[in-house]
């Protein structure tokens, strides 16, 4: 074979120079943003707080996100994988969708994050202008298509979650519906039958039967005392599926009266503390606060082996709080298992509140009592009456 041959066969299989430029352009990019990742996710942060982004999260829970979405962006910079970057997006809209993020701040957080990097490698590279048109030429399209398959996984995340979200807000208020019914059934059509038994064995504790007066009478007062009893359990029970005062006087005289009566029967010190003012909440949001509150004090004191608990309503610029805090036993939140959140009913009040666009959070430890808090903003109130 002849050497100019061999050298063209050679050269059909050597990679191309530019492209062995950009595979090692590319890892070095990585390399950089891996080094700056500190300082890089610093200011990345600070711009989102400063430009009003993701303002439903607490800036302890935008700080913790942003780190991942780094680490994630980063790792698909280095591989290219669309599949990688679906699998990110869809994890990523699961962790905030709940928490009442919208998709034009996601994009616009990941669009931050694209040109926060793009300044840094232009930084790097600003003396090499060579080189510094490679780089970018290699960053940008992979950044492009990094924001545009996250934004795509995201709607279509949203559209999965505002589904499940429609069908689940249709079965609560076919849920609430019924025990509206059944409260008003136990208290009008139970209790009006109980008090006519009570009415006519207090009539007949007075008539004289020969012969067995006195033993007429002791029964009597045994049923009599039964029926009290048992009027009394109805009545507690009609409020628990659905308290009237709920409907008709609003969420604050509802939770007042549950309260008085919760440390009546339990005998634990309850401080209610309120600075709510004249929230604007609609029917769905008020349901969902008064069943956390209600779930919540009913673990109280089933399980926490309490003295004490604090409720606190109050109001934020853009949400109402509800905040729940005893001093029991507590437990290991991170080890809970399903079980202990099907017996808690932890993921009945995450959902509930997830319905209302809210956040739910659990704070607790052995030894330290429990704090459960909801936070639900009141947009959601136009976006929980569009979804039902």
């Amino acid at each position: 074979m002849s050497a100019m041959k061999r050298r063209h066969t050679r050269d059909n299989h050597r990679v191309p120079h530019s492209a062995v430029v950009n595979v090692h352009l590319s890892r070095e990019v990585v390399a950089h943003l891996r080094r700056k990742r500190s300082s890089l996710l610093e200011e990345w942060v600070r711009r989102i707080l400063d430009t009003g982004l993701l303002t439903s999260m607490s800036q302890q829970e935008i700080f913790s996100e942003a780190t991942a979405i780094y680490d994630n962006y980063v790792k698909a910079l280095r591989t290219g994988k669309v599949r990688d970057l679906q699998a990110y997006a869809r994890d990523l809209s699961r962790r905030i969708i709940h928490r009442g993020v919208e998709t034009h701040e996601v994009l616009g957080i990941v669009l931050l994050l694209r040109d926060i990097l793009a300044r840094s490698l232009f930084k790097k590279y600003r003396r090499r202008p060579d080189l510094l048109n490679l780089v970018f030429d290699a960053y940008e399209p992979a950044a492009n298509r990094i924001a545009s398959t996250v934004a795509v996984s995201f709607i279509e995340q949203r559209e999965r979650v505002i589904r499940r979200q429609q069908r689940a807000i249709r079965v609560l208020h076919v849920q609430e519906e019924e025990r509206k019914r059944i409260s008003r059934e136990l208290h009008d059509e139970i209790g009006q039958a109980l008090t006519g038994i009570l009415t006519y064995l207090a009539n007949s504790g007075g008539d004289n039967v020969a012969g067995a007066e006195g033993r007429l009478k002791t029964r009597v007062s045994d049923v009599q005392k039964l029926l009290v009893g048992a009027m009394e359990r109805v009545r507690s029970f009609a409020r628990e599926l659905r308290p009237a005062m709920l409907d008709h006087l609003g969420l604050v005289p509802a939770l007042r009266s549950y309260l008085k009566q919760y440390a009546e029967r339990t005998g634990l010190l309850v401080h209610f503390k309120l600075d709510a003012g004249n929230a604007p909440l609609n029917e769905d949001q008020k349901i969902a606060l008064f069943r956390v509150a209600q779930e919540s004090l009913t673990n109280v004191a089933k399980h926490a082996q309490a003295t004490a608990v604090e409720v606190a309503l109050c109001k934020t610029r853009n949400a109402i709080q509800l905040r729940i805090i005893d001093d029991g036993n507590g437990f290991a939140v991170e080890q809970r298992t399903p079980a202990q959140e099907q017996r808690l009913g932890l993921l009945g009040m995450q959902e509930r509140v997830g319905l209302v666009n809210g956040r739910f959070m659990v704070q607790s430890a052995p030894g330290k009592g429990t704090t459960v808090l909801a936070v639900i903003p009141f947009s959601s109130a136009t976006k929980a009456q569009a979804a039902s």
